[in-house]
């Protein structure tokens, strides 16, 4: 289905207006597994110009054609087909940093079995515009990545397992007159560090090498399908199987291996799944707002993030606080780095956008490098 900007502004209105009971940062109150979670977010009314001013990403602002960056992201919110292991259903579930009620990461691991933990889902979104592209960046979170055994036994000093997993997928919609949702032209994803690049356009030419020759296939022509992982998690486009993730041993892409298996669309209201074999889960959007204001939020034990790293003069969370098996194995997507994409810095993915996609790939038209709306960066 595809929604009408009157359709989508009124519905982010009404979903802002009934969010009653929401913490200070953000986030949900806890309720019944199907009850509504709207998209919310400062952007859901009014469009608006914003400049990269540095003002806080709460909401991501609207952009500066007549449509908001919460409409972007809900015109072009992905289908998630997010395979799942029947030995521990739960552990593939999507859901919020916060499903347990609190901001701290190293407790996460073990109150997913909580009985109180809120199994909803929620993608996280932002916007960063140029003048020639808006980049749509998408976060799945899960409270595990998890395997068949966490046993370090097979192989010394490797460790299968960690507390809280990050992954997620970037669209890049180039603008053009008189369209103001623009014309989708790259998808990225990122699995296990690994950025992989996707394009429908033949005369895109490699300037990496690593512009995957797949299609990006879509629900209702706007909606990028993508494949997640069971257990790992990590993202590719669903007809991608890369050669260390994503395989499946099946031959229709939009089923699972085993038979079971979650499809993830976005409804505009979070929704927990019925079962671990449940084909149609509504998601809804939050910003990454919340989390971003948490960034400086750093110790070994209590906080969200543990370990630093530094980017333009700001000290951030290099990863969540994660002491079940592996230790602050996740990273946030300020935080993503894939070390075998040549002159790309652990960072600019997030912060430089622009700057990335022209050193990944060539495009046939302009990359603009000026900053009409982030948030996240001084221009």
């Amino acid at each position: 289905m595809t929604f009408t900007l009157p359709m989508l502004a009124t519905a982010a209105a009404l979903t802002a207006t009934l969010c009653v009971g929401c913490g200070a940062d953000g986030s949900p109150p806890f309720t019944s597994p199907r009850a509504d979670l709207g998209a919310s977010g400062d952007d859901a009314g009014t469009p608006r110009t914003s400049r990269g001013d540095g003002a806080t990403p709460e909401g991501d602002a609207g952009s500066s054609q007549q449509v908001t960056h919460l409409q972007l992201a809900e015109h072009y919110a992905p289908v998630w087909y997010q395979d799942t292991d029947s030995r521990n259903y739960k552990a593939d579930y999507i859901t919020r940093y916060d499903f347990d009620g609190d901001t701290r990461s190293d407790n996460n691991w073990n109150n997913l079995d909580s009985k109180s933990a809120d199994l909803r889902a929620v993608i996280y979104y932002s916007v960063v515009e140029t003048e020639s592209h808006y980049f749509v960046l998408y976060t799945d979170f899960h409270p595990r990545d998890w395997a068949k055994s966490c046993s370090t036994y097979l192989i010394p000093g490797y460790q299968p397992c960690h507390e809280n997993d990050m992954e997620g997928a970037m669209v890049v919609v180039r603008k053009v007159d008189g369209e103001p949702f623009g014309r989708f032209e790259v998808l990225y994803t990122e699995a296990h560090n690994a950025l992989h690049i996707y394009s429908n356009e033949p005369s895109v030419a490699r300037r990496s090498g690593r512009l995957e020759s797949v299609e990006v296939t879509f629900e209702d022509k706007t909606h990028p399908e993508l494949y997640v992982e069971s257990k790992g998690h990590g993202v590719c486009a669903l007809l991608h199987e890369a050669s260390s993730h994503c395989q499946r041993g099946v031959a229709d892409p939009r089923e699972f291996d085993g038979g079971d298996g979650l499809v993830y669309r976005y409804k505009g209201r979070a929704e927990a799944p019925r079962s671990g074999n449940d084909r149609d889960v509504g998601y809804a959007l939050r910003p990454l707002g919340p989390l971003w204001k948490r960034r400086a939020d750093i110790c070994d034990g209590g906080c969200t993030f543990d370990g630093e790293m530094r980017y333009a003069g700001m000290t951030l969370g290099l990863a969540f606080d994660g002491d079940d098996h592996g230790d602050d194995k996740a990273n946030p997507p300020w935080a993503w780095d894939d070390p075998d994409d040549g002159a790309v810095a652990r960072g600019d993915f997030f912060f430089r956008p622009a700057e990335t996609l022209d050193k990944h790939i060539k495009l046939d038209g302009v990359i603009s490098k000026t900053y009409l709306h982030n948030p996240y960066l001084q221009p």
